[in-house]
């Protein structure tokens, strides 16, 4: 996986959101989607909780997902939770990784749902999702950093101990 690409979807309700979680998950697991990381989040009131963490089949463990949220929202929207472990360098690199146009735009696109769903993709799988996201109202893709970069952020982070 060298090139990532962010989807974010849409949902007006968290059945329909779960059921293309389950898909996502799926998909990952038979090899069809390079699954990097995903989160499943809720909007109300403007604040911002995690519904599920993270996948079971990406690397990225919520952080990478909940980093791409922290970009999307202002801090005082999100719950601590939504980030997670996702510390300034990983959101830094996600940052510089989207411009200013695709930041305001999915986060507009976030606006309109109740449900989010963040997926981070190998750019090579991104055009799996749409078929894969079948009960979305909407959603969107823009290609974001490189898996190195991102990795490499987590690692400064985390450190091996």
């Amino acid at each position: 996986m060298k090139h990532l690409s962010t989807t974010v979807a849409v949902y007006d309700g968290l059945d329909a959101a779960e059921t293309d979680w389950v898909e996502v998950e799926k998909y990952a697991d038979w090899g069809v989607l390079d699954l990097a990381d995903a989160a499943l989040v809720s909007r109300a009131d403007d604040a911002i909780t995690p519904v599920q963490r993270h996948s079971h089949r990406g690397w990225g463990k919520g952080a990478i997902a909940g980093a791409v949220v922290g970009i999307l929202f202002p801090p005082s929207a999100l719950g601590g939770a939504v980030v997670g472990a996702a510390g300034g360098g990983l959101v830094a690199t996600l940052n510089r990784s989207l411009d200013r146009h695709d930041i305001h735009e999915m986060g507009e696109l976030m606006r309109e749902g109740t449900i989010a769903l963040v997926v981070l993709t190998s750019t090579d799988t991104a055009g799996a999702l749409p078929g894969i996201l079948k009960h979305a109202a909407r959603s969107s893709t823009k290609a974001s950093s490189t898996a190195e970069d991102v990795m490499a952020s987590l690692e400064a982070e985390n450190p091996p101990e």
